[in-house]
């Protein structure tokens, strides 16, 4: 019979000197994993003792011990009891096995997958997220749309107010909080609510979360099963036209005028649709206000058929010409249909992240635990200082400040339109709101946005708000620019359209 052979073994490999000042376990390490890997510790070969090891190089045994531990735990070395430290058959990393060096290899025999073949997955592919392929972490370029001026923050006061929360008292915030919110922060939001928008409500009925989409997530997970219908401005905000696509409702479009959305078509085109979606206090992206009439005509709907609407009053607090209109939601007989939703990313800085529902009663417990179950709660640290920031008056300030500022540049805005935009771009009246939606007065709405691209303008096409077609169009922002940044951006739209 064939002798077997018996691995080699290898009792002192000459490994050099370390290097003045280099970490003894370090060197060890890299000496030996660049013998093992470059052959000349081949597949089998024993290692000395780490006694031995060590009183050869003159090292801590304890030195020794680690790096072999180290190369034990990647996989370079195997130890079995009887048979000392070895060199393994297979090195845990197969592209290190070039060459001359024969030895076996890991072999990555799993077949490449795919995402499986399920219903949300393939209506997620058919879509493109509006804002999820624009990169604006280091500032905008004019005039993208739906965006305050981040610069015009009191951040100084607010990182004051961060410093208070961190305190060794009050660092028991920093664990987990109420599903529903912070009761200080729901407190405040009741309190500014009464005061801004004409709702009266208990804190009780606020749910805070992360963002107006996650509750119409909620919404229609919980009032829209299945393929429910579900009603949709056209033109409307394109985030929450995609997310009732990927639920899988029936999106019924329902056209809108100047005078908001049209309840009797959305009667007439599914008088049973469980949920409608409307932006009342300030059309998203058109401009115009639900009038009372239709105010009067959706709440009736909603009332006969059991229906709810979804009221998403994004940034009513933002009216030039005259206070505010109060939200649908304080409204006779709002209270049972209508859910209203805020947010503060519009009023203060995107990256709050931080939102709220008001909710009718019998809803409450069935929203907070569906939010509890997908999100746990709203990050807790910024919903004290938010609660701070209200409690202590910094809030309503704030947006007083800004809705000064933010008249002054709609001006600017329309001043500069007048002045350079005549024969290409009909801007309306500006009446709210930190963006308007304009006429292009050309023929080719993509050719026109290509070259507004090239010349470094980020407006948005109006057909992205669109299901059907309208007239060209621009949804233009003038929030976060200064006066003379809209004059000569102005200068460049006009340049780029006439070529």
């Amino acid at each position: 019979m064939p002798v077997e052979k018996a691995p080699p073994q290898v009792i002192f490999l000459p490994l050099g000197a370390p290097e003045e000042g280099a970490s003894l376990q370090g060197w060890l390490y890299e000496s030996l994993r660049g013998a093992i890997l470059g052959g000349r510790l081949p597949a089998g070969s024993k290692l000395p003792s780490t006694r031995a090891m060590a009183e050869y190089y003159k090292l801590a045994r304890g030195t020794v011990q680690a790096a072999y531990q180290q190369l034990l735990s990647e996989g370079y070395l195997q130890a079995r009891t009887g048979s000392g430290t070895r060199v393994s058959e297979v090195l845990p990393d197969p592209t290190l096995n070039a060459g001359y060096v024969r030895r076996k290899v890991v072999v990555d025999g799993e077949a490449k997958r795919t995402a499986p073949d399920t219903p949300w997955l393939r209506r997620l592919a058919e879509i493109e997220p509006i804002f999820s392929r624009r990169s604006l972490p280091t500032g905008l370029r004019p005039f993208f749309p739906h965006r305050g001026d981040i610069n015009a923050f009191p951040i100084d006061l607010w990182r004051k107010l961060h410093t208070q929360q961190l305190r060794s008292s009050r660092l028991s915030m920093l664990l987990d909080s109420d599903p529903a919110g912070l009761p200080e922060l729901r407190e405040a939001i009741a309190s500014y609510l009464a005061i801004a928008r004409g709702v009266q409500v208990s804190p009780e009925r606020i749910l805070v979360l992360g963002s107006v989409q996650q509750g119409l997530d909620i919404c229609l997970r919980l009032l829209a099963p299945g393929d429910a219908q579900v009603w949709m401005e056209d033109p409307g905000y394109p985030g929450a036209r995609q997310l009732m696509d990927i639920s899988g409702v029936t999106r019924v479009d329902v056209p809108v005028d100047s005078s908001g959305l049209k309840v009797d078509e959305g009667i007439r085109l599914a008088a049973s649709a469980r949920l409608a979606y409307v932006t009342t206090s300030r059309q998203a992206p058109l401009g115009g206000e639900l009038s009372p009439a239709r105010r009067l005509a959706l709440l009736k709907w909603a009332a006969e058929q059991g229906s709810y609407i979804f009221e998403d009053d994004y940034d009513s607090e933002y009216r030039f010409i005259a206070k505010p209109i109060p939200a649908l939601r304080s409204m006779p007989g709002a209270d049972h249909s209508v859910i209203m939703a805020g947010t503060f990313s519009k009023l203060l800085f995107p990256s709050i992240r931080l939102a709220y529902l008001v909710l009718p009663e019998h809803l409450v417990e069935s929203f907070t635990r569906a939010s509890a179950l997908m999100s746990r709660h709203a990050n807790s640290l910024a919903q004290t200082v938010l609660a701070d920031f209200i409690h202590e008056g910094h809030f309503d300030r704030h947006v007083r400040r800004m809705r000064k500022i933010y008249a002054a540049r709609a001006d600017a805005f329309a001043d500069a339109a007048h002045k350079h935009w005549q024969g290409l771009i009909d801007v309306p009246e500006i009446r709210a709101g930190m963006d308007i939606a304009c006429r292009l007065q050309v023929e080719n709405e993509r050719d026109a946005f290509a070259r507004l691209q090239a010349a470094g303008i980020d407006a948005l096409p109006l057909a992205s708000y669109c299901v059907n077609p309208r007239g060209p169009g621009l949804v233009m922002g003038f929030a976060p620019y200064e006066e003379r940044a809209i004059e000569d951006a102005a200068r460049a739209v006009a340049q780029a359209l006439r070529g």
